[in-house]
């Protein structure tokens, strides 16, 4: 039997982030609860038409699923253990904002079965949380950290954002110091993107703020690789690090093109052969599982160019890259054959390496990773 995992997408937070563009909306007490409502139905009607699967990995992200009580979330989880099989030992992940989070509701999320936090800390700098719209300061961030400790979490990803506007290298360099002295075992750090239709957004296209250079925002990735590696993370993928035999599973069914299902308003799965995403409206999305229809926007077949495409650029991603003898297998054809100039172009630039078993990206392939990865569209 085919193994998925399993994305459920909660489309609530207790307010917007300023640099948020994810399909999400302010707390309504009326309409999460019908949205729970569905997402419970939705659920059946996913496992029945997998005929009840093997789920290896599950990821309960948003929006803010720690928005929601502990027990909503122990009556899901249970819920999920009756229409799937899940695999023994998976990895089931929930992300957590740390102003949503007490010890009852930790418990809760620990004995619903929830083996993984990730906490979206962002920064321990106030003054960073501040322009970022969070509604936590750094001492809830490293209180609720050392309370999921306590609660018994073994596996705690921290999300960390650099290249804010007006932030230095000195201040990104004095959060990923707090974050080491925590010694959490997975830390995902991004650069900020600001994307029109947000907060941020708006202020750029105003005039009110300046985004980082390019340069200080090269440093701020190439630093942190550095501090990182030195204290003993594998950098694993792009952006990811993990102490060893601490990567994410669930995130590495994405970038290993693995199928996974998703569950959840504007949801995106691929099971393998189909492609799509749900409805992104939260209206929508209940008005239509309640006609008893599962609530699907888009799906799309791909075609074998399709899925030599994204293998290839989620593949690269990681840090072993893309096996040659896989993807010929795979394909039916020599890598070689589909993209000779590009790979010896990019070998010759040093941004890729290859040898008899792989491709991967270098050091200077990482930091110019967008680049690299747009030659393999075909």
């Amino acid at each position: 039997m085919k193994e998925f995992g399993l994305y459920i997408h909660f489309p609530f937070c207790i307010k917007k982030c300023h640099y948020c563009d994810f399909n999400s909306v302010a707390w309504q007490d009326e309409l999460a609860a019908e949205f729970f409502t569905a997402l419970c139905e939705e659920v059946k009607m996913v496992a029945a038409e997998y005929n009840h699967p093997i789920l290896k990995s599950i990821f309960l992200g948003g929006g803010t699923p720690s928005c929601f009580s502990g027990q909503a979330i122990v009556n899901l989880l249970l819920l999920l253990k009756e229409e799937f099989d899940l695999k023994e030992g998976l990895e089931v992940t929930i992300e957590a904002n740390p102003g949503t989070i007490n010890q009852d509701k930790l418990i809760a999320f620990k004995e619903a079965g929830i083996n993984r936090l990730s906490f979206g800390v962002q920064s321990f700098d106030n003054q960073i949380l501040n322009k970022l719209g969070r509604i936590h300061t750094a001492d809830e961030a490293r209180d609720n950290y050392y309370l999921a400790r306590e609660v018994g979490f073994t596996n705690i990803n921290l999300d960390l954002i650099f290249a804010v506007p007006g932030q230095e290298l000195s201040e990104w360099r004095t959060t990923l110091d707090f974050a080491l002295q925590l010694t959490p075992e997975h830390l995902a750090t991004y650069n900020l993107k600001i994307e029109p239709g947000t907060k941020l957004g708006d202020d750029l296209a105003r005039g009110r703020i300046d985004p980082v250079s390019q340069d200080l925002d090269l440093e701020m990735y190439q630093l942190t690789k550095d501090l990182l590696i030195d204290n003993g993370y594998e950098h694993y993928e792009i952006s990811n690090f993990s102490k060893l035999g601490y990567r994410s599973k669930h995130n590495q069914i994405y970038w290993k093109n693995r199928p996974y299902l998703a569950l959840g308003p504007g949801a995106h799965f691929y099971d393998g052969k189909v492609r799509g995403n749900n409805l992104e409206s939260i209206g929508k999305y209940i008005n239509i599982i309640d006609t008893g229809k599962r609530p699907i926007e888009n799906e799309e077949r791909l075609s074998r160019e399709d899925k030599i495409i994204e293998t290839i650029i989620l593949g690269l991603r990681l840090k072993e890259g893309i096996s040659i003898l896989e993807f010929e297998e795979e394909f039916g054809e020599s890598i070689y054959n589909i993209y000779n100039e590009e790979l010896t172009e990019l070998n010759e630039q040093e941004l890729i390496k290859i040898n008899s078993q792989k491709i991967s990206l270098t050091e200077k392939g990482m930091v110019l990773a967008n680049d690299v990865l747009s030659e393999f569209v075909l």
